[in-house]
């Protein structure tokens, strides 16, 4: 391989570098925030219901469900 050759192989390669180690912390820090954001966002969703209703055994939670569901609610 003469030198013009070798030129050429380094032009065809430069896109097959790899990326730069600045690129690989933007996108650590870039993961970092999401997942903070993702464990905050759901502290703060579940956190702020602090009574939940349960359903019953018997099925009278459902049963009063569906009686009155045909009726509009007043407020």
């Amino acid at each position: 391989m003469d030198r013009r050759d070798w030129e050429l192989l380094d032009r065809q390669m430069k896109r097959f570098q790899p990326p730069s180690p600045r690129e690989g912390v933007m996108i650590a820090v870039l993961v970092g925030a999401f997942l903070a954001g993702m464990t905050a966002g759901s502290a703060y969703s579940f956190g702020s219901h602090s009574s939940a209703q349960t359903p019953s055994e018997d099925g009278k939670t459902t049963l009063a469900f569906f009686l009155n569901s045909g009726q509009r609610a007043t407020r």
